[in-house]
Order: C-alpha cells, then structure tokens, then sequence
C-alpha cells in the first residue's frame, strides 16, 4: 500500500479528519483522537501505524 491508498481508506471512514503533522506525517482522527499515521518516512518503504485495542492486537 503507498501512502495515496493509505490516505484514500483513512479518508473514506465516517467521521475522520486529516491532518499533517510530526514532520509531513498524515495524521488521521475520530473525534480529535488520533488512530492511524502513515509517513513517518518518506521514502521507498512506507511505514503505517494504527491504534487498537489490547484485545485486538493480540487477534492481529
């Protein structure tokens, strides 16, 4: 996934917003709490992060 579909998916859920921030890294909210970043690199390798819970991450 590059960071046009990162944004795209993010974009695409009710209720986000978007912002750049840390240095040009895309930001996403629900309700001003952050649960996705994408770029805190901009280079060949995009690097994503997610917020979840305990419960989920262990079923990930």
């Amino acid at each position: 996934m590059d960071y046009e579909k990162f944004n795209t998916f993010c974009a695409a859920l009710p209720v986000t917003t978007h912002v750049v921030q840390w240095g040009g890294s895309d930001v996403w909210k629900v309700g001003g709490k952050v649960f996705a970043i994408g770029g805190w690199q901009k280079n060949e390798s995009p690097a994503y992060t997610f917020k979840t819970s305990e419960l989920n991450f262990e079923v990930l």
